[in-house]
């Protein structure tokens, strides 16, 4: 009788750790959406990203609205910093390992294209002329290739603006932002005798001066037509005009255009330099108009202008254009299909329509939709300098969007030792096109 007992006690304490643990493991199965939905009735999307700081957040209200509308769909983040972010992709191109859906900028797409791993948008955009018509000009242009369309842009920005403190180039002497590239230069050393730090650039991950000075200023010298070329292989990087543009980067840092220790800091220490009136110029993309907006003491905030490079000399570039375009947007992943496919769709569209539109360009984004209807009075007063800046502005191509991540690498860590002396301008421009030789 007392064996019996004991065998009974023992099969309840197994049935109990039996049932415990299934219900943890249901628990588990359904992170992301936690409605009490069984998990078999969802469908799981993951999707990568790096829009976790305050920038962001639109973006992450846009996933936790979509969440709440579609309680059917558990969807799951994957979200790192931005620099760490394109080294994660770079890592999954290379294993094929991507998740469902994906923030994505057009070098990205180059790598994974060719092998297979990204969905195409022709037949969705085809169904829905709605959301087809919604985009601005040429906003797929960077992910288009052979005619099938990749990604859908996340913006439409320039990714050059010089931030410049009014005040400062006054007691400094300089009346007005420099119309030639001599009078840039010297503003440059009448900043510097002020004690001044003339540009504040945070290039550590070595993507800031490469993509939002470099590739505006190397069109100056080039020209756009150039730069085709060059991707279709019949102009080289060493090239006397890409030299050249090299040379005029080399003498910026030998006259301490910049900070000295440019490599070493990031972007965000770049624009404390500016906040605190230690550099009188900042080189960022439009996203900063958001950064200065929210940020920077009142007082900056009222002095800061906006302008952009000045024409070169013998330059073949349009002088007014800009390095800009939609930089980053949201692909697929090739293997979904049915359910899962529409469900990533949806999201996708969720962020790319009117609705969102509006919402990002009245917290001073740059949305890549045609936005009817706004309230101005919620742009901050440098969103709308920068659309006033852009009116008559032309895009010129982004390095790190439009080249294959290898040969960005390359460009990009060179002209990191080009600000610092550990190459020269020639020695660079056959290194960069010894790689491109590879590629042929």
């Amino acid at each position: 009788m007392l064996m019996r007992h004991r065998k009974m006690q023992m099969l309840l304490i197994i049935l109990l750790i039996v049932s415990i643990a299934l219900i943890g493991c249901g628990k588990n199965s359904s992170a992301g959406n936690d409605d009490g939905k069984a998990p078999s009735d969802k469908i799981t999307l993951t999707i990568g990203h790096f829009d976790i700081d305050d920038n962001g957040a639109i973006f992450r209200d846009a996933l936790e609205k979509f969440r709440k509308e579609n309680p059917e769909i558990n969807l799951v983040e994957e979200a790192v910093p931005h620099d760490p972010y394109r080294v994660k992709m770079t890592t999954l191109g290379a294993s094929g390992e991507l998740p469902d859906l994906f923030v994505a900028n057009g070098s990205m797409l180059l790598d994974y294209i060719p092998k297979g791993y990204v969905g195409t948008f022709n037949e969705a955009l085809d169904q829905d002329a709605e959301w087809k018509n919604g985009f601005l000009p040429n906003s797929f242009d960077e992910f288009t290739t052979d005619g099938k369309i990749y990604g859908v842009p996340t913006a439409m920005f320039s990714v050059h603006v010089i931030y410049y403190n009014k005040e400062l180039f006054k007691q400094a002497g300089i009346a007005s932002f420099p119309q030639t590239w001599e009078e840039f230069t010297d503003a440059i050393l009448k900043l510097k005798d002020n004690g001044l730090t003339p540009i504040a650039m945070g290039n550590k991950s070595n993507v800031p001066v490469g993509s939002v000075l470099f590739g505006t200023l190397a069109d100056r010298y080039t020209g756009t037509a150039w730069f085709k070329a060059v991707k279709e292989g019949t102009a080289k990087f060493t090239d006397p005009e890409f030299v050249d543009s090299l040379k005029a980067l080399q003498k910026l840092a030998e006259m301490g255009a910049f900070n000295p220790d440019i490599n070493s800091i990031d972007g965000d220490m770049a624009r404390t330099l500016y906040f605190n009136k230690q550099a009188a110029m900042i080189v960022d993309g439009a996203w900063a108009v958001t950064n200065i907006s929210r940020d920077a003491p009142e007082d900056i905030q009222k002095a800061t202008g906006l302008a952009i490079l000045p024409a070169v000399p013998g330059g073949k570039g349009d002088p007014m254009s800009v390095a800009g375009g939609s930089g980053w947007s949201l692909a697929f992943n090739s293997e979904l299909t049915g359910a899962k496919k529409d469900a990533a769709i949806a999201l996708i569209k969720s962020v790319s329509g009117q609705e969102y539109g509006r919402t990002k360009i009245e917290n001073n984004g740059q949305p890549p939709v045609k936005v009817e209807e706004y309230d101005q009075s919620k742009l901050s007063p440098l969103s709308v300098d920068y659309f006033e800046l852009m009116n008559d502005k032309k895009f010129s191509p982004i390095y790190d969007i439009q080249l294959s991540p290898a040969l960005v690498e390359v460009i990009y860590k060179g002209l990191q030792d080009l600000l610092i002396g550990g190459v020269t301008p020639e020695e660079l421009s056959k290194k960069i096109q010894s790689v491109r030789d590879t590629m042929k």
